[in-house]
């Protein structure tokens, strides 16, 4: 081949400037590093990439990134649009999108990794998502994504144009399935994924139009993640901005996230790793701004363990549940019992929510959870809401110091008539609270507000609706009122 060549030269990695305790990576063996260093740069260009968004480049950049492979160092995508199929990433790898580039997703499922790529691998027959993915890095070593360019998933060629389940807590506006039905699974999975790698970092970056999760990191150490903006189908059914899931060590500061799922989900679900004793575990967010129709944040999913969590500095402009916390997230079925993911030390502090259904949820989830759910901590939250807040065990879950300090609560007008929260499961205590509280001990308000307006819903009367759980705790600073 012509111009198959590389070229050496002197490069700064340097983190995205930032929050410092967001995107400080942690000094270990694993985290790039941060010193002035040659690094050998491949064009794709060279390697036959045209860039006309017409003729499919897979193979081209396969080149181009298992040359890379061999000595480590930046492959350059330059700007153009770039139509391909699956693609991996080697060790000591940086894939560096310039401005201008964009590498587009192809629209047919055919040009994806087969099913058993890797054994981590997963799909979903509930939601209706494939095994294939775009981007992936398998047990990889100090692997990078970065640059100003673009990763565009053509969702629009594999989701409906119109949505379905409008009304709903998560979609009032609706929601954009898969095309075909769920059974026919007929779209990729995590466009992007890092699977059980140590040393990653994604930086600057666009995500656009992703046709299920935009990012899995999935049994990963020493995490960043700086500077992305998502820009997904706000109704697009699973298009989560960051999915970590299993990692310890995470960072993920300074990016901002419109998509049509969650902006942030932290799952504990180890059962595909190779290593299946990971937790996720010392997992800071922090600088995010987003528009989303399921949650801003959420925590749960899985049978395993989430812990030492703190999401801070964060603007929720909309959103069905602005922050959600949930062990057991599915139903046992037959002899199969899901007994939910243990999550205890989380951390949630400066957040202002607005434009959500329910603020906050702090859930057991479904009666199978036999999980632990505790020391969940909210400090200087300013939120607005029109459906309940939920602090509710569930099973053999109680839900278990749940403390709120220095936060504004405002009940405000319905934009339109939502249904009860499945999620929060079935409570006995009365629908009429602000919060709902259940199967719950050391639920505390400390300097709180609670106001309401006067058009809020006439169903909500009370601050506090209990169940199995005593009257939290209100100090002589909080003003948690009932409605007058």
């Amino acid at each position: 081949m012509k111009n198959m060549k590389k070229s050496s030269v002197v490069l700064l990695a340097a983190v995205v400037a930032g929050s410092a305790d967001a995107l400080s990576a942690p000094q270990t063996a694993g985290a790039p590093a941060l010193e002035m260093q040659n690094v050998s740069v491949y064009d794709v260009r060279s390697f036959g990439a045209v860039g006309n968004g017409a003729a499919k480049e897979t193979a081209a950049l396969q080149r181009a990134l298992d040359a890379c492979a061999k000595t480590g160092g930046r492959v350059v995508v330059p700007p153009g649009t770039y139509l391909t199929g699956s693609i991996f990433l080697g060790d000591n790898t940086e894939l560096h999108l310039q401005e201008g580039a964009t590498l587009l997703g192809s629209p047919e499922l055919a040009d994806y990794n087969a099913d058993d790529a890797y054994p981590q691998n997963f799909c979903s027959t509930h939601e209706g998502w494939s095994a294939k993915h775009l981007i992936l890095a398998i047990e990889r070593r100090n692997v990078s994504i970065t640059g100003r360019g673009a990763i565009d998933g053509n969702g629009r060629t594999f989701l409906e144009d119109m949505p379905s389940r409008i009304g709903t807590i998560c979609w009032r506006d609706g929601c954009c399935e898969v095309r075909g039905g769920r059974k026919n699974m007929g779209r990729p999975g995590q466009e992007i994924v890092f699977i059980e790698c140590e040393g990653v970092s994604v930086r600057d970056v666009t995500f656009r139009d992703m046709s299920c999760w935009s990012c899995l990191f999935y049994g990963c150490a020493d995490v960043t993640v700086g500077g992305v903006t998502v820009r997904n189908n706000i109704r697009g059914f699973n298009t989560d901005g960051f999915d970590v899931d299993s990692c310890r060590n995470v960072r993920i500061g300074d990016c901002d996230i419109t998509t049509g799922d969650d902006a942030i989900a932290i799952r504990g679900s180890p059962w595909k790793l190779k290593d299946k004793t990971k937790i996720c575990e010392n997992v800071r967010i922090s600088n995010i701004v987003c528009r989303v129709s399921s949650s801003g944040v959420r925590v749960g999913v899985g049978s395993g363990a989430i812990r030492d969590v703190k999401v801070s500095d964060m603007k929720i402009e909309r959103a069905g549940r602005g922050i959600h916390v949930q062990c057991c997230y599915v139903k046992s079925k037959g002899k199969v019992e899901v007994r939910g993911v243990d999550i205890s030390d989380v951390t949630f502090e400066r957040i202002s929510i607005r434009n959500v259904a329910s603020a906050a949820l702090v859930v057991a989830g479904y009666p199978s959870s036999r999980a632990r759910l505790e020391n969940i901590r909210f400090d200087h939250i300013d939120a607005e809401f029109f459906s309940p807040c939920f602090v509710a065990g569930n099973g053999n879950t109680r839900a278990r110091c749940v403390e709120f300090t220095d936060c504004a609560f405002r009940v405000v007008r319905a934009p339109c008539k939502v249904p009860s929260d499945s999620e929060a499961g079935l409570l006995a205590c009365d629908r009429n609270g602000a919060f709902r509280i259940q199967q719950a001990d050391g639920v505390a308000f400390r300097r709180c507000s609670l106001a309401w307006d006067a058009d809020a819903d006439s169903e909500l009367t009370k601050a506090f609706a209990l169940h199995d759980a005593p009257l939290p705790l209100v100090d002589a600073e909080s003003s948690m009122n009932d409605r007058k």
